[in-house]
């Protein structure tokens, strides 16, 4: 099967099994909250975020052997490949139990991340731990899963996902309506986990049996070193990542309120089922950069992005007006009006969404060429920066004050200087056109926001505003890009597309 066709077989199991498993997800959160309730609600995602800053233990090792995997891949070098993963298998054993003695350490301080602690839910150590248990087992099998991602074939791991995802949600559900334990749920989470995880392995091991091999070589000097270079860079940018975007329901928890942070987290389950369906369409599209970018001229690589960032600014563009209209009546139509936040707030996530997300072509194509090293630093400054005013902000603002910190720390350091070192040591080409381009695109979608959320104030339940939402944005966008070259490509991918799936009718 050719790269096309893993790309197209990626993003349509991808999409469809993130969809399914959205879906599930709705209904599942809709029963837990009558179930248990609302701080049963903010306390799992309180967690989450906790567990989140554990994974500074991975130390971006990731995506560093990911980076690595890329042209010994593509050149079906074995040899090279067996090593690399014996190296990653060793160090992820070992971050697996870093996670796990990390985390059981902060067991008795857990009241510091809260407010107030929630008085009528029991066991909250034993919640915390098996949280815990749930995020540390996959470490152990991570290193399976990536060299199936870089060979283009995340569609496997995608279907043994979803199949599991959807057993162990529905098994959940009917636990809670049973027994309204969310011991017993959280249970069922980390079977859920290892039976996955398993089968994601077992799977690897027969597409590849080289990797059963015993007679694996050491890695060359130089590739070690290559490596340990980008794994000092990746925890610079792993300390920015996680300071900025898994610290606002802790922020939130701990200057709110636990049950503030629940509703956030609806907000947020939402944006994430977004995140889920652009990573499906841009991790099959990413192995395939990765193989471009180790054989191709800087010509090949600035056309191909420019088209990745006009896909981009398009798709984005068009979620976020989506979500600015649509996220309040979806709310009020799924939990009831006492789930909203203020107008104010969802604005500032929506802004957020938007800003990080035009982030993605970035530093998609920065990963697939290496520049781990060149902005390394830009990501301890903004942690410093986020948390600061976040802290600050949040003491006067409330949730509207640790979303507005997020935001201006975003537009503080990686809005200006990832695009500068991508165009500068990447691509060679000058920062200009990427930011003229960035503000044509920016100015578009306000005006076609604009636009929508006029016309959805004047229209009657949530399917008409749907269909405003679907219709107008991209009508604007048809009319303003019909000339570029981005979009004639866009579209004639698109109609082959469709042509494959008629024939096949």
């Amino acid at each position: 099967m050719d790269g096309a066709k893993h790309i197209t077989k990626n993003i349509r199991y991808a999409l469809a099994g993130e969809f399914l498993l959205a879906m599930l997800k709705f209904v599942s959160r809709r029963a837990f909250i009558l179930l248990l309730g609302r701080e049963y609600l903010g306390l799992n995602g309180l967690f989450t975020d906790v567990l989140s800053m554990l994974s500074l233990a991975e130390l971006g090792f990731g995506v560093s052997i990911t980076y690595s995997l890329y042209r010994p891949v593509a050149e079906g070098d074995t040899e090279m490949i067996k090593s690399l993963v014996r190296l990653y298998r060793r160090v992820y054993r070992a971050v697996g139990f870093v996670v796990l003695a990390a985390g059981l350490s902060l067991t008795p301080f857990l009241g510091f991340f809260v407010k107030e602690m929630p008085k009528d839910i029991p066991h909250i150590p034993l919640i915390y731990i098996l949280n815990l248990a749930n995020s540390g087992i996959s470490y152990f099998f991570a290193y399976k899963s990536t060299l199936l991602y870089v060979h283009q074939k995340k569609y496997i791991e995608t279907s043994i996902r979803v199949f599991v995802s959807l057993a162990a949600a529905t098994a959940q559900i009917a636990v809670l309506f049973v027994t309204r334990n969310y011991l017993h749920y959280l249970y069922f989470s980390i079977a859920a986990t290892v039976i996955q995880n398993a089968a994601v392995a077992l799977k690897t091991d027969r597409l590849y049996p080289y990797l059963r091999e015993k007679d694996v070589r050491p890695l060359p000097a130089e590739s070690l070193r290559e490596i340990g270079r980008n794994v000092r860079a990746m925890l610079l940018h792993r300390i920015g990542a996680v300071a900025v975007f898994n610290t606002d329901n802790l922020l939130i928890s701990k200057f709110v309120g636990v049950a503030t942070a629940g509703l956030y987290s609806n907000y947020m389950m939402i944006r994430g089922f977004l995140n889920l369906m652009v990573s499906a369409v841009f991790d099959a599209i990413t192995p395939a950069l990765g193989n471009l970018t180790a054989t191709a001229t800087d010509e090949r690589r600035q056309t191909a992005f420019y088209r990745l960032h006009f896909f981009s600014a398009w798709l984005f563009g068009w979620m976020s007006i989506c979500l600015c209209c649509l996220y309040d009546p979806f709310i009020n139509l799924w939990l009831g009006e006492g789930y909203l936040l203020s107008k104010r707030a969802v604005f500032l996530i929506v802004a957020n969404f938007y800003v990080n997300s035009m982030r993605t072509p970035v530093n998609n194509t920065k990963s697939v060429l290496g520049l781990f090293w060149e902005d390394r630093y830009k990501s301890v400054v903004e942690a410093i920066f986020n948390l600061a005013v976040s802290v600050i902000l949040a003491r006067r603002w409330g949730v509207e004050g640790i979303l507005a910190g997020t935001l201006l720390s975003t537009l503080a350091f990686p809005f200006w200087c990832e695009p500068m070192v991508l165009c500068r040591r990447g691509l060679h080409i000058s920062a200009k056109k990427y930011f003229t381009g960035y503000l044509i695109h920016l100015a578009l979608t306000v005006w076609a926001g604009m636009a929508t959320w006029l016309l959805c104030g004047m229209a009657e339940g949530f399917l008409w505003k749907s269909l405003l939402c679907a219709v107008i944005p991209n009508a604007c966008y048809r009319i303003a890009y019909r000339q570029t070259e981005e979009f004639a490509f866009l579209k004639k991918t698109a109609k082959r597309v469709l042509q494959k799936y008629e024939r096949r009718g």
